[in-house]
C-alpha cells in the first residue's frame, strides 16, 4: 500500500521540478519595446512588427561589484571587544573553579564509598 503512494508522491515532485526548470528558461527572455509613428508604445518578447521601431532600454545598469563606502571609525568601536574578551575570562575562571569544586566532591564521594 505504501508502494503506490511513494511512486505518487515521486511522480508529482519529478513533475514539479519540471515546471519550475521551464519556467526559469522564460525569466532570462527579453522584452523589447516597441515604438510605432504614432507614438504608441508596445512591449513584446518578440521582434517588433513593422511600421515600429525598437528603442533601447532607459533604465541605468550599474555595476554588481559597486564598492562600498567604509564606516567611519568611532571611539565606541573597540569597546564592545574588549568587553566580550572580559566576561569570557570571568565566565572561563568561574566555570573552572566550579569544575575543581565538583572534582572534589567527585573525589570525596569515591573515597567515601570504599
Amino acid at each position: 500500500m505504501m508502494g503506490p503512494l511513494v511512486r505518487r508522491g515521486t511522480i508529482m515532485k519529478l513533475i514539479l521540478c519540471a515546471a519550475l526548470a521551464a519556467m526559469t528558461t522564460m525569466a532570462g527572455a527579453a522584452v523589447n519595446r516597441c515604438v510605432d509613428t504614432d507614438g504608441r508604445v508596445l512591449y513584446t518578447d518578440s521582434d517588433c512588427p513593422d511600421g515600429s521601431e525598437a528603442q533601447a532600454d532607459p533604465v541605468e545598469h550599474i555595476a554588481a561589484d559597486a564598492p562600498v563606502p567604509a564606516a567611519p571609525r568611532s571611539r565606541w568601536a573597540d569597546l564592545a571587544p574588549r568587553k566580550a574578551v572580559n566576561v569570557d575570562a570571568a565566565t572561563l575562571k568561574t566555570a573552572y573553579e566550579t569544575m575543581q569544586v565538583q572534582d572534589e566532591l567527585h573525589k570525596q564521594r569515591l573515597a567515601s564509598a570504599r
